[in-house]
C-alpha cells in the first residue's frame, strides 16, 4: 500500500496514461491531494477485460482527486474508505482524463483507501505447444505458457491473477456484489480470492495466480505454467459419416499441478510442425483430447444405398458399408463411429457395434497389415 503524506510531494511510479514513463506525481495543493490510480493487484479475463484493485494511504480531511485508466468502465467503480464505501463522488473529465473526485469522510489524520474497477485493453490466453515422441506415443512433452497483451497501463511489479473465464458486459456488473440467495441456501463463504462474482455472467474455468508482472503498454508477456512430460494414449478414429480420413487423437492425461484451460495446441514431431488443435478445460488428473493429424496409409470408405420396399409398414431398406484398407506394414487398431438415425428400425450387422448415448453406433476393431476390413449394415424406415 503506498502512503501519500500532506505535506510532502511523493513521486508515484504509476505511469497508466498515455506512454507516461516516470509516472505521475502526487501532490497536496491547499485542501486537495491528486495522484494517479495504480493498480496493486489485477485480474485478468480472456476476453480483454482486467478487474484492477489500487490501495494507497491518503491525510484524511481533504478532498481527493484520482486520475483513472482511460479504459476504466465508469459505472464500475468501488470506493472505500478505511474499508467502507464513500457515499458520494463525482466523475469529471476537466483535464481531458477521466478523474474521480471525493471529499474526506474522516478527520483522521491518515486513511485507508481502497479503489476498485474494471478497465479494457489487458487480456491474456493460454498456448500449449505438445512435443510427440519418436519412439513411443506413451508419453508427450508438454509446454503451457500463459500469453498477457498489456494495450491499456504501465505494470510495476503488479500482483496478477489470470482468469480462465469471459465477462459478459451486456449485463450488469457489480464486481463486488453480495452472495445470492441461492448461493447462500448453497452453503457458499465468503471468498479470499481477488476476483468476486459480478451480476453480469462471468464463466470461470479456473483462477492462475502468475506472481508480480512488470510490463509497459504495447507489452506482450509471456509466462510459463507448465512444462513437463505427461503420460498419453494415442486413439484412431474414424467418424463415418462425417470423415473421409482417420483422425489421430492423443488422449493426454494431466498430471502436473495447474488445470489446463480451454487452448490451441501445436503439435511438433521429428522437429516438424505438425499441425494445430483445441483442447478442452482439461482438470488435473484427467484426459485432454488434442486432434495431430490424419492416417495417411489407412483409406475408409463408407457407401449407402436405398431401396424401395413393401415390407409391413415399411418403405425403404437402407444398406450401409464402411470399408476400412490398412497399407501399413502395422496392425492398426481404430474406432468406427457412425450416427444412428432416429427413425431407422430392424438395424442388422455383421459386426455388432457398441450402442451410446446419443444414438452413437461403436466398432472397435484391427486390422492387419495390408489387409480389409468391411462392416456392413442394414436398416428400414417407413
Amino acid at each position: 500500500m503506498r502512503t501519500l503524506l500532506r505535506s510532502v510531494t511523493i513521486a508515484v511510479t504509476l505511469g497508466l496514461l498515455s506512454g507516461m514513463t516516470a509516472g505521475a506525481s502526487a501532490a497536496q495543493s491547499g485542501s486537495q491531494i491528486s495522484y494517479t490510480s495504480q493498480p496493486d493487484q489485477l485480474a485478468i479475463f480472456l476476453n480483454n477485460i482486467a478487474f484492477a484493485r489500487d490501495t494507497v494511504s491518503l491525510p484524511g480531511g481533504v478532498d481527493v482527486r484520482v486520475v483513472l485508466p482511460d479504459t476504466v468502465f465508469p459505472d464500475t467503480i468501488i470506493l472505500r474508505e478505511n474499508g467502507k464505501r464513500v457515499p458520494d463522488y463525482r466523475l469529471d473529465r476537466q483535464t481531458g482524463q477521466l478523474a474521480l473526485q471525493w471529499q474526506s469522510t474522516t478527520d483522521s489524520s491518515l486513511r485507508d483507501v481502497t479503489l476498485e474497477y474494471l478497465l479494457g485493453g489487458v487480456s491474456w490466453r493460454p498456448t500449449y505447444d505438445m512435443w510427440l515422441g519418436a519412439d513411443t506415443d506413451e508419453v508427450v512433452d508438454l509446454d503451457f505458457f500463459a500469453e498477457i497483451v498489456d494495450n491499456a497501463l504501465r505494470l510495476d511489479g503488479v500482483e496478477t491473477q489470470l482468469v480462465a473465464g469471459l465477462v459478459d458486459l451486456t449485463s450488469s456488473i457489480d464486481v463486488v456484489s453480495e452472495l445470492s440467495a441461492n448461493q447462500r441456501l448453497g452453503g457458499f463463504a465468503d471468498s479470499d480470492i481477488l476476483v468476486t462474482s459480478p451480476t453480469g455472467q462471468v464463466d470461470i474455468q479456473h483462477v492462475y495466480d502468475v506472481g508480480s508482472i512488470t510490463a509497459e503498454p504495447g507489452d506482450t508477456v509471456y509466462s510459463q505454467m507448465v512444462g513437463e512430460t505427461l503420460p498419453a494414449r494415442r486413439l484412431h478414429l474414424w467418424n463415418a459419416q462425417a470423415r473421409e480420413q482417420v483422425t489421430v487423437i492423443y488422449k493426454v492425461k494431466n498430471e502436473s499441478a495447474e488445470p489446463f484451460a480451454e487452448g490451441v495446441v501445436r503439435s511438433y514431431q521429428d522437429g516438424l510442425f505438425i499441425g494445430s488443435d483445441f483442447i478442452e478445460l482439461t482438470p488435473v488428473g484427467s484426459e485432454g483430447s488434442v486432434t495431430v493429424g490424419h492416417l495417411q496409409d489407412v483409406r475408409v470408405k463408407r457407401e449407402e444405398s436405398r431401396i424401395a420396399i413393401d415390407i409391413g409398414r415399411f418403405d425403404y431398406l437402407h444398406e450401409v458399408e464402411l470399408t476400412i484398407s490398412n497399407f501399413t506394414d502395422t496392425t492398426v487398431h481404430l474406432d468406427v463411429v457412425e450416427h444412428r438415425r432416429p427413425e431407422a428400425e430392424d438395424l442388422q450387422f455383421s459386426i455388432q457395434p457398441q450402442m451410446e448415448a446419443g444414438n452413437i453406433m461403436r466398432w472397435q476393431i484391427s486390422v492387419e497389415p495390408g489387409d480389409e476390413m468391411v462392416i456392413t449394415y442394414d436398416f428400414k424406415v417407413d
